[in-house]
């Protein structure tokens, strides 16, 4: 990674945060998509900040299946969960 004059090295591109992760730009932009790491969208591609994806990333996981307490969760786990909650719903 270089460092142009005047840009926070704290701020990454996909493919720089992709590299230091160990993951693909796909994966990671996956990831943001899904509201797993906190990303900002500018045009096409995402920013992130290395310390807040990495404070998220050091949080401990929930259990799947476990319902979570925050009434406003979201992302793709949260989605699926709900879709399968209203099926099973409809069929009693």
């Amino acid at each position: 990674m270089t460092d142009r004059p005047g840009r926070d090295p704290d701020v990454l591109t996909t493919a720089e945060l992709a590299a230091k992760l160990g993951l693909s730009p796909q994966t990671v932009r996956r990831m943001a998509n899904a509201g797993q790491i906190p990303a900002l969208k500018t045009g096409k591609d995402f920013r992130y900040s290395w310390q807040a994806v990495r404070e998220v990333l050091r949080q401990p996981h929930r259990e799947p299946g476990v319902p979570t307490d925050d009434p406003t969760a979201t992302g793709a786990g949260f989605r699926a969960r709900r879709r399968a909650q209203a099926g099973a719903d409809q069929a009693d």
